[in-house]
């Protein structure tokens, strides 16, 4: 199954094969956690999101026509299934730093590799900078910047149907508005955060 194409994975699901529906859920449930993560900042929800999208994708998937790429299908479904979650729950999105009741934030629980103090302290003021800096771009501002870690210009457009040069302008113009905003707030290197 894993040498098979998406076509050829959704055809054999169709066909009522659900080992082809288990391989696209393997080849697709990191980025689109990840995808859920960027916009969440909460694994709970992240997780129950995540959950969502691939039953609703089970019960979708033979409708769906194959003139889309899965994979920007199924992010359009994560945002969807992640906005009408913020709608019934009246969340607010958190930034990176906020700290849970024991004092750790995201940003703490994510390394993996056991870094110095100073790395932590430095690492929380480049993610708190940006975070700061994020949230003054609009919604969809922030939505292309974070789409963009884990699609191509090309998906994205087709996936906003949008064409590609307006795409790339807007992409252009929020990261420059992203380094202004970080230049205006004195950031001290703020072109190594953006890296």
């Amino acid at each position: 199954m894993e040498n098979l194409n998406d076509s050829e994975l959704v055809a054999l699901f169709k066909k009522g094969n659900s080992e082809a529906f288990e391989a696209l859920v393997m080849r697709y449930q990191s980025q689109v956690y990840s995808y859920i993560m960027s916009i969440t900042k909460d694994f709970e929800i992240s997780n129950d999101v995540m959950q969502e999208v691939f039953i609703r994708a089970f019960k979708k998937l033979t409708s769906y026509k194959d003139e889309n790429k899965l994979k920007n299908w199924l992010f359009i479904l994560s945002k969807n299934i992640v906005m009408d979650y913020y709608r019934k729950n009246s969340y607010k999105l958190l930034p990176l730093e906020t700290q849970d009741d024991d004092g750790f934030s995201l940003i703490d629980v994510l390394s993996d590799n056991a870094p110095l103090p100073l790395e932590i302290a430095i690492a929380n003021d480049k993610a708190a900078m940006i975070n700061n800096a994020l949230n003054k771009l609009s919604a969809d501002e922030r939505e292309l910047i974070a789409l963009k870690d884990y699609l191509t210009f090309q998906d994205i457009a087709r996936m906003q149907n949008k064409p590609l040069g307006t795409l790339l302008s807007k992409f252009n113009r929020a990261l420059g508005k992203l380094r202004k905003i970080l230049a205006k707030n004195g950031q001290e290197g703020y072109d190594e955060c953006m890296r």
